[in-house]
């Protein structure tokens, strides 16, 4: 009954969300209240449930006036106040009184079977208000249903109790009868004791592995095998110690092992004297038992010198793996992972010389990702394997290496002594190819000229061959045709596969193939079909959730159209992007080029909404505005003449770092040849005219003046090399933290048009500086320590102006400052933020874990500040930095309020490594 009673109140709850959703529709202005009332109660009249689907629900208003009834529709609309059942209750003024008194509840009455009004029995409601409507809703059930369930599942009981008694007697009798054999096997047992003890002996001295047996440290017995193996007579190692046959080339821990009293279980590779001089290599495996109350460790040792059955040896296997360039080893993996053995290979993909120094390490803290850390380990133990698996480890000389690695456990059911054989396999460079080629990818996604089109117009022929050809005719065919594939037909009717290239080079040596094998063998099955209306943006995510390089693609009937090879794709999205960049170069006007700026900001809007990484989004910034303003000075020269000296035009803070926005100003300046005096004010004039016009422009086209005059067409910052570099001597030499501060966006520089050589100078003479004047990097810590940052609090942001908004370029600068300091201090050459951070990552100046987080925090940003620009565009609001807090998701503000909350943590960073306070 109460099962019921919790049912039908979940009903109504359920048929309250959905008047809840009208209501919600009426309240944002979707619907006025009658259009929203009328659509909720046409879907609640025919809302049903139930075994016959006759259950409903029925709504009221406080009156009570009936709003709706399915079955007594000559109810709807009418007054029930005086309505009671056949025993007289006013049963709906009961539901309103129930629901004015505690918002909800169940109310017991007399009422029709479901659609039958002449049936009349009890039933059982719950029904609640609807409050913004003043509505009653309810359903009930009716008690003869509750009733007939409770007899049906009383007869079940029944039942149920009568099968486990003639189960436990059935139990009973076969117990008594195990009891009876178990007490025969007893007796028969002892009589076989005796002769079982004598098969043992002759066991022990019929077996082909050696046989050691300690008691109290000392042997007591050996078998003839493992004399014969040292070269010793039977009884002449007695009452010697173990320790004594263990050959000093031994690992530490093996000698240790086996000087204790009793050896660990477990199995070990080691080296045992012989008694004329040498060694040799033996399996061993130790273990326990308990004779005449007493514990005693027996040892078998078994030759792994030579494979009797191959008749390969050790070294023979070693040649084999090396050949390769595959490494195996052994490790005893307890917390940490012992080395036990290791080939050479193993040695020097692990970045050691030999293997003493590799045995005084461990595979655990090898792995430079906490998570491989963990679960290694319980994967083995779990799994008994692990096949394949990237690692990224850390080498003897601290450069990290991705390398695939397939470990195989024994004696895994005692997880304190699990031991494991492993191969390994250096993939550093095809994991950086691979790198290398999701970022391409993901750059060319980043191109929407072409990437919403279908991929009917970059089809490729189709190239058929039967399944019974050879893997020499699909060769041969692939070469006359100059092809990189082919699709393979079954009796040239269906197409059941694909070979690729790729596929008869990997899978033909793989499987040991010879060419006079039929080519079904090497297929890639079944083929990844699309459609011609397909878009290129599908096609690669296709392409890349499949993992192939090839789609056969069908036109509107069904039929094979031809087949779309993704490298083509590549190909076309990468030009085209360079295209959209080298028009730039052919404009003639300011005019032009601004309007080219316009579009820049309609191809880079997608972008931003989309996951990809702001690295490519300023990618694409920062060459925009390089090529803009190349072009202008190749228009400006036009203009004015030829330059009379050597000149380089830089770029410095977030253009100089390219870290472009979409509201970015112009931080820049033009640094030319010392030239004699006499010649000094031509040249001065023809540079800083030129610097006018270059920084008129690109303010004319959308790249506002800087705030600080920071510009080319400030006499200050357009002077001659020697000038800039006492520049930067006085703001290294005699640092002040204010001076330094307006300062900073000058060691953010680079070069955008002219002689590199100049700004190359001016790093290296920064560089010496640094190196010479520690102070300097004093302040400049002590400035990013000291940056005070908003934070947000109970959902509100703490601010002396806005208590919705926030700056995000501020909130972005403390990162900026931290990767700079970093990079000067380590003469990390570089001025991007994200290539400062992973060159920082890279020299673990800094933990990886630290670097990868502030990186995340980083990119999620900037990300919020093109976000943030794009809706101000979009609204046709000036740009800004500053963000409302209201236009962020929930899970964004949480985020963010995290970052913020980090950054501080960040910032006590730089105050322990540079000792700013005491």
């Amino acid at each position: 009954m109460n099962g019921k009673r919790e049912m039908i109140k979940e009903l109504t709850n359920s048929a309250l969300s959905i008047l809840s959703k009208y209501e919600n529709d009426e309240r944002n202005g979707l619907l006025t209240r009658e259009e929203a009332q009328n659509t909720a109660v046409s879907r609640i009249q025919y809302l049903r449930y139930g075994e016959e689907n006759k259950d409903y629900f029925w709504i009221t208003d406080m009156q009570p006036k009936m709003i709706i009834h399915p079955y007594r529709t000559d109810l709807n609309g009418k007054d029930l106040s005086n309505f009671s059942d056949p025993h007289g209750k006013k049963l709906f003024v009961e539901f309103v009184n129930t629901v004015k008194e505690l918002d909800h509840g169940y109310v017991d009455y007399m009422w029709q079977w479901k659609d039958d009004s002449l049936h009349i029995v009890p039933k059982l409601s719950y029904v609640s208000i609807f409050k913004p409507w003043g509505w009653v809703i309810g359903t009930g059930i009716y008690i003869e249903d509750v009733k007939k369930e409770i007899d049906n599942l009383t007869k079940k009981l029944l039942w149920i109790s009568v099968g486990i008694s003639f189960s436990i007697a059935f139990l009973l009798l076969f117990i008594s009868q195990q009891s009876l054999k178990i007490e025969k096997q007893r007796i028969k047992a002892n009589n076989e004791l005796h002769d079982s003890k004598e098969k043992y002996k002759t066991l022990v001295e019929a077996t082909t592995e050696g046989l050691i047996m300690l008691i109290d440290g000392k042997i007591s017995f050996t078998n003839n095998v493992l004399s014969k193996m040292l070269y010793y007579e039977n009884n002449e190692l007695v009452n010697c110690t173990l320790n004594e046959l263990i050959s000093e080339n031994n690992n530490k821990e093996i000698i240790s092992a086996f000087s204790e009293i009793i050896v660990k279980e477990g199995q070990y590779e080691v080296n045992l004297k012989k008694k004329n001089g040498g060694f040799i290599e033996v399996l061993v495996t130790s273990s326990t038992a308990v004779i005449n109350g007493k514990e005693v460790n027996i040892i078998i040792a078994k030759d792994i010198t030579v494979d009797k059955n191959l008749n390969l040896s050790v070294l023979d296997y070693q040649k084999l793996l090396s050949t390769l360039d595959i490494g195996f080893f052994r490790i005893n993996l307890d917390s940490k992972g012992k080395f036990i053995f290791a080939n050479d290979t193993t040695i020097r993909i692990l970045g050691y010389v030999n293997y003493r120094d590799l045995s005084e390490t461990h595979f655990i803290e090898m792995l430079t990702k906490s998570e491989d850390r963990k679960i290694l380990r319980k994967n083995l133990i779990e799994n008994g394997f692990i096949k394949n698996r990237v690692l990224n480890i850390r080498k003897k000389n601290n450069e990290e290496a991705y390398v695939s690695v397939t470990l195989v456990a024994y004696n895994n059911n005692d997880s304190e002594d699990l031991f494991c054989d492993g191969i390994i396999e250096d993939i550093t460079i095809k994991e950086k190819e691979k790198a290398d080629t999701v970022n391409l990818i993901t750059e060319l996604k980043s191109n929407s000229f072409l990437i919403e089109q279908s991929v009917k117009n970059f089809l490729s022929p189709l190239n058929t061959l039967d399944s019974d050809a050879t893997i020499f005719d699909a060769i041969d065919l692939l070469n006359k045709r100059k092809i990189d594939n082919l699709v393979i037909t079954n009796a040239r009717k269906q197409y059941i596969g694909i070979v690729t290239n790729s596929d008869v080079q990997k899978r033909v040596l793989l499987l040991n193939l010879n060419l006079d094998n039929p080519i079904y063998l090497i297929m890639s099955s079944p083929i990844v079909y699309i459609k011609e209306s397909t878009s290129i943006c599908d096609a690669i995510n296709i392409s890349e959730e499949k993992n192939v390089n090839h789609l056969v693609v069908r036109n509107d009937i069904d039929e094979v159209a031809g087949i779309l090879r993704t490298n083509d794709i590549y190909k076309v999205l990468k030009d085209s992007l360079t295209f959209f960049i080298s028009n730039i170069s052919k404009a003639e006007t300011k005019n032009e080029l601004q309007q080219l700026y316009k579009k820049l900001h309609l191809f880079i809007k997608p972008l931003i909404r989309s996951d990809i990484n702001v690295k490519y989004i300023t990618n694409i910034t920062s060459s925009f505005s390089d090529a803009v303003t190349k072009r202008l000075i190749e228009l400006t020269i036009k203009e004015l003449g030829n330059p009379p000296t050597g000149f380089t035009f830089i770029s410095m803070g977030s253009e100089g770092r390219k870290e472009e926005t979409l509201f970015t100003d112009q931080d820049n300046a033009i640094i030319y040849e010392d030239i004699p005096d006499n010649e000094n004010n031509l040249t001065g004039d023809y540079f800083n005219k030129l610097g006018e016009i270059v920084c008129d422009s690109l303010n004319y086209i959308g790249y506002k003046y800087c705030m600080g005059n920071v510009m080319a067409k400030n006499k200050q910052w357009c002077q001659p090399v020697s000038v800039w570099v006492k520049y930067f001597e006085e703001w290294v030499t005699t640092p002040e933290p204010q001076n330094l501060l307006d300062a900073t966006i000058f060691f953010d520089f680079r070069c955008v048009y002219g002689d590199e050589g100049f700004t190359n100078r001016i790093k290296d003479t920064i560089a010496k500086l640094i190196k010479e004047h520690s102070l300097f990097l004093y302040h400049l810590a002590h400035n990013t320590y000291s940056i005070k940052l908003q934070q947000i609090s109970s959902g509100n942001i703490i601010s002396d102006k806005y208590t919705e908004s926030i700056d995000l370029k501020n909130a972005v600068n403390p990162i900026v400052m931290f990767a700079r300091t970093y990079s000067l201090q380590n003469n990390i050459c570089c001025s991007n933020t994200f290539d400062r951070l992973n060159a920082i990552k890279t020299k673990n100046i800094i933990s990886a874990n630290t670097v990868d987080e502030i990186l995340f925090a980083y990119n999620f940003l900037m990300k919020l500040r093109f976000k943030n620009q794009i809706d101000l565009s979009d609204n046709n609001l000036p740009l800004s930095n500053t963000m409302n807090l209201k236009n962020l998701i929930e899970l964004e503000f949480k985020i963010l309020k995290k970052i913020l909350s980090l950054i501080p943590a960040y910032q006590n960073k730089i105050n322990v490594d540079f000792r700013l306070t005491t």
